[in-house]
């Protein structure tokens, strides 16, 4: 499953689970985790749409960022 697959699989159950509660998707923010992936990867789940992404090191999101992350 391509990234861009994936984030769309990952929106329809919070968007099934929001709805569920009477809200909807737009009130849940989807946080990508970067760790262990590459400045590459990165980007294309920016442009599949995910909101946020996460690192826990610092130096590496920084190095991430001067990738054009």
């Amino acid at each position: 499953m391509s990234i861009k697959e994936n984030i769309a699989h990952i929106r329809a159950e919070i968007d099934a689970a929001a709805r569920a509660t009477g809200r909807t998707g737009a009130d849940i923010t989807l946080v990508g985790a970067s760790k262990m992936n590459d400045a590459a990867a990165c980007r294309e789940a920016i442009a599949a749409g995910i909101d946020a992404l996460g690192e826990n090191r610092v130096q590496e999101m920084t190095s991430k960022l001067a990738e054009g992350a």
